[in-house]
């Protein structure tokens, strides 16, 4: 998987898993989290948080 693709580094979280998580009902940051596990790597959300809230914002 190429870097372009993930959008949590830490744990290697694709674009494409948040959201499909995002279209099965994930509304916030939390709910993506869970589902994923999206910003709770080593950085706690530092270098992606914003980037689930854009995808959020697009596709809920």
């Amino acid at each position: 998987m190429s870097k372009e693709n993930l959008v949590c580094l830490c744990k290697k979280i694709s674009e494409e898993t948040i959201v499909n998580a995002i279209k099965n009902g994930d509304t916030t940051v939390d709910e993506v989290n869970k589902t994923t596990k999206a910003t709770s790597g080593l950085c706690r959300g530092i270098r992606c948080k914003k980037k689930v809230k854009a995808l959020i914002n697009e596709y809920k």
